[in-house]
């Protein structure tokens, strides 16, 4: 039932993501302050450094705390897309558009599941949780697309007759 409605059993199963939308929306626009979080500091938030990260963040920081997170995230998902969009192989396309679902699946999962849309599945925001073997995942990653789009042959778009979009080889 609380997969449904997590806020049918508020005192059982439901109880972690009952209190993530309590965590949540107490921080209003401006927040409560950083240490300042009731619901994470006082360990009404369960698992606030990990599973529920966004809950304690929005609860701190609050409205315009998040917006930022949201433009911080936006930006490395668009310079993801970018490396993908001018890779030079399709390796290294479908690797840095990969990396980008990675990234925002992760992220949207786990907001979904601190407000309430989804459930609590224990997934981690990217760069922000805490946890090393993930977070060395993610670093990984983001350094294997900049190597590859720094060391990648560089690719010139020439348009020739009839509509057709060739590709050639700097050197």
């Amino acid at each position: 039932m609380t997969f449904l409605d997590p806020l049918a059993d508020i005192q059982g199963a439901g109880y972690n993501a009952y209190q993530s939308t309590v965590a949540v929306g107490s921080g209003q626009l401006y927040g409560k302050g950083i240490g300042y979080g009731t619901q994470s500091k006082l360990l009404f938030l369960p698992e606030y450094e990990t599973d529920f990260i966004f809950a304690a963040f929005a609860e701190e920081w609050g409205m315009l705390g998040v917006v930022f997170l949201f433009s911080c995230f936006g930006v490395v998902i668009w310079r993801l897309l970018y490396h993908a969009v001018n890779g030079a192989s399709n390796f290294e396309i479908l690797f840095a558009a990969g990396v980008a679902i990675l990234f925002i699946s992760h992220f949207f999962v786990h907001i979904g599941m601190n407000i309430g849309l989804l459930p609590v599945t224990g997934t981690t925001v990217p760069f922000l949780s805490y946890g090393g073997s993930h977070l060395i995942t993610e670093f990984v990653a983001v350094g294997m697309v900049l190597s590859m789009s720094r060391y990648s042959r560089t690719r010139k778009r020439t348009h020739h007759a009839g509509d057709e979009l060739l590709f050639s080889d700097e050197q």
